[in-house]
């Protein structure tokens, strides 16, 4: 047919060519597995380094500070000296800062090392007593219950006597009554004193042993109190002790009533030391084994003695009530009975209370102990390394080091003077040649003295390099087109090279360095809610994992302290399908 010959047709037959084409690549793009850039976790490697760039000087005269203040304990030259490079010239007072190091590392070496079985045991007893505690407090509460039921019935009952007078029945048992709180007050008091005494050591001298060198240690005008109040608490108790042993349900009413008030002066000042005993702690820092959950502990058991002491105080301050009530009307009973009523469901409000209090201290000293029965996880160490590692830096920034050889021309401060971090502590010349350079606030925190560095020149080529060291870091800074600058000093290494002054210099300081650690590249790490994470390939499918980092170096790559495993497939980013 003419049709197949025609122009137009093979038009659009080439137009629906193209279109099917189209369409097929679309549905191929469609259809296509999601493509991923991936790498895998390595052992290598980091190096972090600080690069800058400067101008070859001619050094004369170098200007030494130390990198701390304190107070000069010793200085190990004369002028006139040639030493040597490395060679300590003085030092400073550093005994604190020795203890830091050697408590840093008995920290690390405890927390390798694991808990002894003593220390297991201890905290073994510690999870026994809260548990004791917890189900004593359960008894208590139900005793307590049962103790305002009681008074209940008792309020009840003294609505049924219709005798009045004060030699009636009511009032004589009113009488009655108050001997038994009275006794009872005692009790409160002896168990108040025994428990404030047990933190203060006052009598008990051997029951704060193990925790009296951090007691009140913020405010130490906090325990010089609470033993005060202490003795005056004691003073009272005897006082209403005297009184009250004699006492019996038969006693006189003019006997009971010579006692109450001394028994509400032993209450109220047994809730004072209780109350200052409570600020002493407050005042306390745990350290060492006397941990945080420890000196909680120790402040429910001081609150829960002062609060059965305020409660006796009321029961004591109700009894005396309830006497002038029972020699008033039959109405005061009427009130009682309410207030009976009303302190059984505040009892019964408070109780669920109590016994929670009790629950959670347990529940932490039984995760006290399951941490101790475990085992150190590298995880916990790396902060106690890094704590070692900067207790020990801290420590070596007490010692003035000679960067490199040459004479000393100037001591400038004598043994026992203070120094402070900008003075000029000794001077010396030097026949050397000496880089400035000027490092941007952000890396100069990397940097100290003695670190080594790596220098090329221009003049001699990239692949002749020199050795050097840093020498000086200037305390001031200085502002360069906005941006905060320190002025850093390296000293080149005796060479045979014909090194002129004002040569371009290119540095490279070594800062920090990992080896035969894990490695990834940084862009594959991502920040989730709870931390960097990245995702990792397993089986064709993805996962995120929770990672820490460690040292990032300068070629891209980043340390992983704990996640993943050598091996891992991590995913650094999407590809886009072609």
């Amino acid at each position: 047919m003419k049709i197949f010959k025609t122009k137009k047709f093979y038009i659009i037959l080439v137009v629906i060519l193209i279109v099917v084409a189209i369409g097929y690549n679309q549905y191929k793009k469609a259809n296509q597995p999601i493509q991923y850039e991936t790498a895998k976790v390595k052992l290598g490697d980091v190096i972090q380094t600080v690069e800058a760039t400067g101008k070859v000087e001619s050094s004369t005269e170098l200007s030494l500070r130390f990198e701390i203040s304190g107070t000069l304990d010793s200085v190990n030259v004369k002028e006139g000296d040639v030493i040597k490079s490395g060679k300590v010239l003085a030092s400073l007072k550093a005994g604190e800062l020795s203890a830091a190091v050697a408590q840093a590392r008995a920290n690390l070496n405890q927390k390798i090392a694991g808990a002894t079985d003593a220390e297991i045991e201890y905290y073994r007893a510690v999870a026994q007593a809260a548990k004791a505690d917890w189900d004593k407090t359960i008894v208590d509460t139900a005793n307590s219950i049962s103790v305002a039921e009681r008074a209940v019935e008792t309020a009840e009952n003294n609505l049924k006597l219709v005798e009045g007078g004060n030699d009636n029945q009511i009032v004589s048992q009113a009488y009655e009554s108050a001997v038994a709180v009275l006794h009872a007050t005692l009790s409160k008091v002896d168990d108040g004193l025994t428990q404030a005494d047990n933190i203060l050591g006052v009598d008990n001298n051997f029951a704060n042993d193990s925790f009296e060198q951090y007691l009140s240690i913020t405010d130490i005008n906090k325990l010089t109190t609470a033993k005060a109040l202490y003795v005056e608490a004691k003073m009272a108790r005897y006082n209403a002790r005297t009184v009250i042993d004699m006492l019996t349900t038969v006693s006189a009413h003019e006997a009971i009533d010579n006692a109450l008030p001394l028994a509400e002066t032993a209450l109220s000042k047994t809730n004072s030391v209780l109350s200052a005993t409570v600020d002493a702690l407050n005042a306390t820092l745990p350290s060492g084994t006397f941990t945080q959950a420890t000196l909680e502990s120790k402040k429910t058991t001081v609150e829960t003695s002062r609060a059965a002491v305020t409660a006796q105080y009321t029961a004591q301050i109700d009894q005396k009530q309830a006497i002038v009530n029972a020699k008033n009307s039959f109405t005061t009973y009427t009130i009682a009975y309410s207030k009976a009523v009303s302190d059984l469901n505040n009892v019964k409000a408070t109780a669920s209370g109590s016994i929670a209090i009790k629950e959670s201290v347990y529940n932490q000293a039984a995760a006290n102990l399951k941490n101790k029965e475990n085992p150190s996880r590298e995880v916990d160490l790396a902060p106690l390394r890094a704590a070692l590692a900067q207790a020990e830096a801290n420590w070596s920034k007490a010692f003035l080091y000679a960067p490199i050889d040459g004479m000393i021309t100037k001591i400038n401060k004598k043994r026992g003077e203070f120094v402070s971090a900008t003075e000029v502590a000794v001077q010396m010349l030097s026949p050397h040649y000496e880089i400035s350079v000027d490092i941007p606030e952000t890396d100069v925190i990397k940097l100290k003295l003695n670190d080594a560095a790596v220098i090329t020149l221009d003049a001699f080529g990239d692949e002749t390099k020199f050795s050097g060291k840093i020498i000086s870091i200037d305390p001031a800074s200085t502002e360069i087109q906005d941006v905060v600058y320190y002025r850093v000093k390296v000293a080149i290494d005796d060479t045979d090279k014909q090194i002129k002054s004002g040569m371009t210099a290119n540095i490279t300081i070594s800062t920090d360095k990992r080896e035969n650690v894990l490695t990834i590249p940084f862009r594959a790490t991502r920040t989730g809610e709870e931390g960097k994470i990245v995702r990792v390939l397993k089986n064709g499918e993805v996962q995120e994992v929770m990672i820490v980092l460690g040292l990032r170096g300068d070629d891209g790559r980043v340390e992983i302290v704990n996640g993943l495993d050598e091996g891992d497939e991590i995913i650094i980013s999407t590809l886009q399908s072609n």
